[in-house]
């Protein structure tokens, strides 16, 4: 299997993230969210369905800025301010558009069942590596730093967690080990960081360069997966086809 991992889009325009996935023909697209504009919203609508009418599939979960701008909350970031565009002025482009705000307002409050509390549970190619790969998607963490939005509301609290210090990544790993994961996909803090938990060595931090960081995701370990903005022409990819090895493969690249 071969996962293609976005997140943190941003109003970005589609167009090289889909020639870099027809390069890559990845069976499955995960994306962290954080969409804002309607135009990037209808890009990423047909490319979902570009796929699902391939036989392969597309999962997402929310970000903080989808669940603030369905609901009109006034927010300010650099993103926003790189994209010329307020929370205020997105919300009212998407309450003006009934197709993207029909697909944002189901990410937010989904009904799917692969998505509760604003996260997706997955196992890593299960047909290989059975429930041995127990991976978590999320726009932000199960643990961290709130300093951002301290009186952050405990149901979107994951949407909000940002990992700033080896400490943040150390509360996260041993929140994901309560409840079982091996792997987590997050986005939000735009940066592309690759971090893993060693029984021995404990938390090792890595931050890839550009098209040149590999990574195998050794069993004994966690592992927390960012793949960095889409906004910035970051993204990643898992592999676990490669035969000659024994654990799935992370890639780093750009656009």
């Amino acid at each position: 299997m071969k996962y293609a991992l976005i997140g943190d889009v941003h109003g970005t325009e589609l167009r090289d993230l889909e020639s870099a996935l027809h390069y890559e023909n990845p069976d499955v697209l995960i994306c962290t969210g954080d969409f804002d504009q309607t135009r990037t919203i209808h890009q990423f609508i047909e490319l979902e369905r570009n796929y699902e009418r391939a036989g392969k599939s597309v999962i997402k979960v929310p970000g903080n800025h989808d669940h603030a701008i369905l609901n009109n909350f006034d927010i300010s970031s650099g993103a926003l301010r790189k994209q010329g565009k307020t929370s205020r002025e997105l919300h009212n482009e998407l309450m003006s558009d009934n197709a993207a705000y029909h697909y944002i307002d189901g990410l937010v409050n989904s009904k799917d069942p692969r998505c509760t509390n604003n996260r997706v549970k997955i196992f890593l190619d299960e047909n290989r590596f059975g429930k041995e790969y127990k991976t978590v998607i999320v726009h932000g963490a199960y643990d961290g730093d709130l300093s951002s939005f301290p009186d952050c509301p405990s149901r979107i609290r994951d949407l909000w967690l940002r990992l700033r210090t080896p400490e943040d990544h150390a509360d996260n790993f041993r929140a994901m080990a309560e409840k079982g994961y091996k792997v987590m996909v997050r986005g939000h803090d735009h940066e592309a960081v690759y971090a893993y938990n060693d029984p021995i060595k404990g938390v090792v931090i890595r931050k890839p360069k550009e098209n040149a960081s590999s990574f195998r995701l050794l069993r004994h370990r966690q592992h927390t997966i960012n793949p960095g903005a889409l906004f910035n022409g970051r993204f990643a990819i898992i592999d676990t086809r490669f035969r000659d090895e024994k654990v799935p493969i992370l890639r780093y690249h750009s656009l």
